[in-house]
């Protein structure tokens, strides 16, 4: 299990999905990761979703997909 301190630098991986979301967990607004980056770990919001502050704004990201900065997602390569 990943756990972060507030305030952490944490990594999102390319193709991953930032939410708005509603007090019911309903999507108002995402945008997708265009390249790998590095955000602040802000909470754990429940069990599904962490908050990240990204380009000045709070956003919510399956906790999936956060990892330690030094710690990359694996790719398979099929050729």
């Amino acid at each position: 299990m990943k756990t972060f301190l507030r305030g952490a630098l944490v990594y999102i991986p390319t193709g991953v999905r930032l939410y708005k979301l509603s007090d019911g967990n309903a999507v108002v607004r995402y945008k997708t990761i265009s390249r790998p980056t590095n955000v602040l770990f802000m909470e754990k919001r429940d069990r599904e979703y962490c908050t990240v502050l990204y380009e000045g704004e709070d956003w919510h990201v399956p906790s999936g997909d956060v990892y330690h900065p030094y710690i990359k997602k694996e790719v398979d390569n099929e050729y």
